[in-house]
């Protein structure tokens, strides 16, 4: 029997071809009859068809266009989800489809209608954790606890496991997240309906961020907190990390390994994420702590055997004050004879917060050392000060009047309590002359200090001429002039322009 199997496919089509042969005639008449009712039923029906899914599409990407990525997103100034967008296709082709069945293949859709009914609630059952997510996601939509690109924090059962995330998309199923580690988080929309979220950014575009800091107990209070304060302070001039409102620096608490301070800072997010920013914080608070000769406590156990070796460093005495300063670029190059010739003749000054030091245009013949603290440096513009840089613990600066002679370039307040050191031309004209890498060091700051300030003043002129341009649009009138070119959003009529002109 194997040989039938295998001459069985060619015998068939050789028996379906000769019948055809044989009757050839009749079947081509009724090929020709039959082909010409198919093709007309086909092309009548599918032109109706392509009209009815041609107009549905029109319609939907009119409304997409125009109305939620136009107007919408106008108002809003934010890019619209895809869920909104999906569910008015859904409806539109929805109701091309029931068009469709009555007036092309001339069905009851009221039938059509009930068992789509019947069916809706088998599929129901069967997908009812997806329709929960689905109309959850309607939901998120309608309510608005956050929009994309706010930064949200998603409580879990314990502190360690909440997920700190931006949105990045909301769609019919899941919202998706983008952690600070910079990985995708997919979370259900049914289980983010069900848990707490923190959006923190609303009401305000910025929210707090905190960090502490254990500093010894042999450490002043009032020293430490000015400390700190100049080093947040000194981050607030990277992009991102806000001025206003103000940074602060608290007392938390006191621990086995000294006192707790908390440093408190605002951050635009949309700008820097919160990881970076405790990155940059951490670095200038460190820097402005070891520049200040204080170290963060850590744990420890000490058995004291001889007499006890302190460990911080303080300014108020001489030795310490030595030291200190032998740390700072200005006199690091400087041996230990040339540092002994200079140190007699420096003087201490102590400035409160916005306390000025000097103004621009005061005769001066020293430079100073900014040992604690935090200062600010402003240029008088056309119509107000701008400020130029700050001034860290460490930095020198008022090299200009030293080198050249020169009075003041810039006008130098406290932006917190500062300890600085003034330092005579007369004691720093020998180190001059003896050192060459020491007076490019102070040309170099010279040339650094004019440069931001020109810099400064053309900033101001460039904002001072965009403001004279014209105010900025608010959403409405952007919506408007989308719409109608020509809408300027002025109260003005012709006859105010007339009087204007004469």
């Amino acid at each position: 029997m194997n040989f039938v199997s295998r001459i069985w496919l060619p015998s068939a089509v050789f028996v379906a071809f000769l019948l055809a042969l044989l009757n050839r005639e009749g079947l081509y008449k009724d090929f020709v009859e039959n082909g010409r009712f198919v093709s007309e039923g086909l092309f009548t029906h599918g032109v109706q068809i392509g009209a009815w899914i041609s107009a549905a599409f029109l319609v939907n990407r009119l409304i997409t266009v125009f109305f939620w990525d136009g107007f919408i997103g106008a108002l809003s100034e934010r890019r619209i989800p895809r869920l909104p967008k999906d569910v008015t296709g859904i409806v539109i082709f929805s109701i091309a489809g029931l068009a469709i069945a009555s007036t092309v293949f001339h069905q009851d859709t009221t039938k059509i209608i009930a068992a789509s009914g019947a069916v809706s609630i088998v599929v129901g059952l069967a997908l009812r954790t997806v329709i929960l997510d689905l109309f959850m996601g309607l939901a998120i939509h309608v309510d608005r606890p956050f929009k994309m690109g706010d930064w949200i924090m998603v409580h879990q059962n314990r502190v360690e496991t909440h997920i700190v995330a931006e949105i990045i998309e909301i769609n019919w199923r899941t919202t998706r997240l983008r952690t600070t580690a910079n990985n995708m988080v997919v979370v259900p929309n049914s289980k983010l309906g069900e848990t707490i979220v923190t959006n923190y950014m609303e009401p305000t575009p910025h929210f707090r961020m905190e960090l502490d800091f254990v500093i010894d107990f042999e450490v002043p209070v009032e020293r430490a907190t000015r400390v700190l304060t100049g080093g947040i302070r000194a981050a607030c001039g990277l992009k991102g990390i806000l001025a206003k409102p103000v940074p602060e620096v608290r007392m938390k608490e006191s621990s086995l390994n000294g006192m707790v301070y908390e440093v408190r800072y605002f951050i635009l997010p949309k700008d820097i994420s919160p990881n970076e920013s405790r990155h940059e914080v951490n670095r200038t608070v460190l820097e402005h702590l070891v520049h200040s000769g204080i170290m963060p406590a850590h744990s420890k156990e000490e058995v004291t055997l001889t007499r006890g070796k302190q460990r911080m460093l303080d300014a108020s005495l001489d030795e310490d004050l030595y030291q200190l300063l032998t740390r700072t670029e200005l006199f690091r190059s400087l041996s230990a004879g040339e540092f002994a010739a200079v140190f007699p003749q420096m003087q201490k000054r102590t400035l409160a917060e916005g306390e000025k030091l000097y103004a621009q245009g005061d005769a001066g013949d020293s430079l100073f050392v900014c040992l604690e603290g935090l200062l600010e440096r402003f240029v008088d513009g056309s119509k107000e000060r701008l400020k130029v840089d700050t001034l860290r613990a460490g930095q020198h600066f008022g090299v200009a009047s030293v080198l050249n002679g020169t009075a003041r370039a810039t006008t130098v307040e406290a932006g917190t309590e500062a300890l600085v050191y003034e330092i005579p031309k007369a004691a720093i004209t020998p180190l001059l002359e003896q050192h060459g890498e020491l007076r490019e060091l102070l040309k170099k700051s010279a040339k650094q200090t004019a440069k931001q300030a020109r810099a400064k003043c053309e900033e101001a002129q460039r904002a001072k001429q965009s403001e004279a341009k014209g105010e900025k649009k608010t959403a409405m009138q952007k919506v408007m002039q989308s719409f109608f070119p020509g809408f300027t959003g002025s109260n003005k009529n012709k006859g105010d322009e007339g009087d204007e002109q004469t």
